[in-house]
Parts: structure tokens; C-alpha cells; sequence
């Protein structure tokens, strides 16, 4: 049976390649659209494709150059996940970011029950408005009252506090089958056969806050030059993990060479991505 049995990390500059080598993989935040909301997932980004996939108008275009390992070793050892592709416009595009509002509210009955026993009012949605909310959210604290019991209460909160972790968690594997390039030109996310490292602690962000209002935090990574994380959430590896480099001509294969014997104390088979397209049609 034929398989891909490469995992490939891509990059646009001998910079950032000499980088990685040497300091490991950093992480940064990725911009990704779902119908009209934007957000920011963190993540270091690999592809499970073929070489002949690479380039100007293929399926992948994010550099010519690249560090190559073999699939099974990598995926264990940084624990990768395959994206989990959604569909353009579907339910289901939405349903992530649906099920993290729904489990907000059930946190924080013990702030409406504490509305109750302060003001002796009937109904919590008469006074306090939240947005967006479901009538069934609605009702649950219209429903409550002040000799609701605690223990009921922190149940309920802890079970919708791993609710609305687990749905955060899966947001950061989340992408949408189609996309638009830097070209505005759409493209199929689908080819691309993504793996990611996500890092739990670690959320995504959305563009537009709860409320309406512009998230500033947002902005800031937006305008933030990567990599966004320098100092923690890095991926190392030793050269032993690496099946081998491309880089865009000869002469660059000389020098990514000298790079790793002076600063890896090592060897790493090193080519041309053109040389890796020809020996793959063989």
C-alpha cells in the first residue's frame, strides 16, 4: 500500500532554516477564518505531502525550503495531531465556537445565585442582560433562586469548565477545508494534509470580543513580528531526527552543510528541493 511517509516542516528564508536547526521550532499564532469570524490559533504548522506538491501553483507554497522526518517518529515524538478540515458555511463551522458560548454561563451560577440573594428579584434576565445567550441559557438563570444548593451549583460549574476545555482544545486542530492565499486567491486547505503542535495552555483568540468590541489582544498579535514565542513553547530536536534538508540550489546545499558541522557537530543529508521532486518521479 503507498503511503506519505514523510512529515515536512516548511519554511521561506536560509534564515529561519538555520534558525530551527539551531534553536528548534518556535510557535507562533496563525490567523484562520470561520464564515465571518477571525481568529488567532497558536500552533507549529507540518504537512504530510509529496515533494512534487511544493511550489508556486501547486498545493503548498509557504518556501522553498525544509526540514523532512519520517512520519511516525516525528508525530510521536512531538505529539502532532492531523487538522481537523471543516466544511465552507457548514453547521459545523460554527458549532466549536457555538458549544464555548454555551458552556459559559452554567460557570457562573454562582454569581446569579448571589443576584438573588442580594436583591430578591424574580428574574435575572429582567436586570442584567448578557449577549449573546441562548433562552435556554436564558431560562437557567431566570429559573434560579438563592436556596439553590451549592453543591448543585460547583457540579454543574465543573463540568462545564472541562465542557468549554475540551472545546477550546479541539478550536486549536480546527481548519477550514477552503481558504484564500496572500493572493486573494482561493485555495484548497484540504491538499495541504496539516499537522500540528498545539499547546494546551495555550488558546486562540478571537478578533471580536463577546460583547462586539474589538479585541485588543488580537491586534497585538497581529501586529507582532513571529515568532511570537521565543522562549518557551519550542519543539527541539537532534539531527539524528531529521531524514534530510531541502534548500533552492546547489550552492545553499554547501552552505546549510558547513552551517550544521560548525554549530550541530554533525551530518545531515542536505538537496535541492528540484533534485527531491526528480528523485520522487523515478
Amino acid at each position: 500500500m503507498k503511503e506519505i511517509n514523510q512529515i515536512i516542516h516548511l519554511t521561506n528564508s536560509m534564515d529561519r532554516l538555520k534558525s530551527i536547526l539551531k534553536n528548534g521550532f518556535y510557535t507562533s499564532y496563525a490567523k484562520e477564518n470561520f464564515g465571518d469570524k477571525n481568529i488567532l490559533i497558536p500552533m507549529i504548522s507540518f504537512a504530510n505531502i509529496l515533494f512534487r506538491d511544493i511550489g508556486e501553483r501547486e498545493v503548498i507554497n509557504y518556501g522553498n525550503y525544509g526540514i523532512v522526518f519520517d512520519r511516525e517518529h516525528i508525530i510521536e515524538k512531538f505529539n502532532l495531531n492531523p487538522v481537523f478540515y471543516v466544511k465552507n458555511g457548514s453547521e459545523l463551522e460554527n458549532i466549536f465556537v457555538q458549544n464555548l458560548q454555551i458552556s459559559i454561563i452554567p460557570q457562573i451560577l454562582h454569581k446569579a445565585k448571589e443576584f438573588y440573594k442580594q436583591t430578591k428579584k424574580e428574574k435575572f434576565s429582567d436586570y442584567i442582560e448578557l449577549n449573546p445567550i441562548s433562552e435556554e441559557e436564558k431560562k437557567l438563570l431566570d429559573t434560579l433562586d438563592s436556596d439553590v444548593n451549592d453543591d448543585f451549583i460547583h457540579s454543574v460549574k465543573i463540568i462545564f469548565e472541562k465542557y468549554f476545555v475540551n472545546t477550546m482544545q479541539q478550536v486549536l486542530l480546527l481548519k477550514p477545508y477552503k481558504i484564500e492565499d496572500k493572493q486573494n486567491e482561493t485555495k484548497i486547505a484540504y491538499n495541504e494534509r496539516e499537522w500540528r503542535k498545539s499547546f494546551l495552555d495555550l488558546n486562540y483568540i478571537s478578533e471580536i470580543k463577546p460583547t462586539g468590541e474589538k479585541n485588543n489582544e488580537y491586534e497585538k498579535w497581529i501586529k507582532t513580528p513571529k515568532p511570537h514565542f521565543a522562549n518557551k513553547y519550542i519543539l527541539n530536536f537532534k539531527p539524528s531526527d531529521v531524514k534530510f534538508i531541502y534548500v533552492e540550489n546547489q550552492k545553499e546545499v554547501l552552505e546549510i552543510e558547513k552551517f550544521i558541522r560548525d554549530n550541530l557537530k554533525s551530518e545531515i543529508e542536505v538537496y535541492t528541493l528540484n533534485y527531491l521532486k526528480l528523485r520522487e518521479n523515478k
